[in-house]
């Protein structure tokens, strides 16, 4: 196990322009930071870009919500959303974070969970009637904070890291 991890560091320390982009679409926000810093790579760096990735999402999925389309992928990607709509309505945590109205658009996009980000902050922004420019603030600040927790996760597993090698 060690030997892989060594591995991956060394390779990924080496390229990680190249596997920066492929780790953030797979993903999401926390593999792409943690990755980074537990490469040791200066994340102070890495998080405008993580949140202009997640800034360039934003366009994307208010135009899918907003499309209504007869092309074949755009029903697809409309079933997808009203399925994961439906869902989403359905459990507690979107029902408390709905009852925190605007603030909870912030909190479902920062949160580094599954299920959580930016599709989902579109999603709850869009089904509060926030108008665009409001639900683009929102979100962004959502990926900001989101970053931050992350990074914070990120500094957590380091020192703890640390702290069992010197035991």
């Amino acid at each position: 196990m060690h030997d892989t991890l060594l591995f991956l560091k060394n390779n990924l320390a080496d390229h990680f322009g190249i596997y920066f982009i492929p780790l953030y679409i797979l993903g999401g926000r926390p593999a792409a930071i943690l990755s980074a810093q537990l490469l040791g790579l200066n994340i102070i760096l890495l998080l405008p870009v993580v949140v202009l990735l997640d800034s360039l999402q934003i366009p994307f999925f208010f135009y899918l919500y907003d499309t209504i389309s007869n092309k074949l992928l755009m029903r697809t990607f409309q079933k997808r959303g009203l399925k994961k709509e439906k869902h989403l309505r359905n459990t507690k945590f979107f029902r408390w974070v709905k009852l925190m109205g605007t603030p909870g658009v912030v909190v479902i996009t920062m949160l580094p969970l599954k299920g959580c980000g930016m599709w989902s902050g579109v999603l709850l922004s869009k089904m509060l009637g926030l108008s665009k420019t409001t639900g683009y603030f929102l979100l962004i600040i959502g990926s900001i904070v989101g970053c931050m927790i992350v990074l914070g996760i990120g500094e957590a597993i380091l020192e703890l890291g640390t702290f069992l090698s010197l035991n």
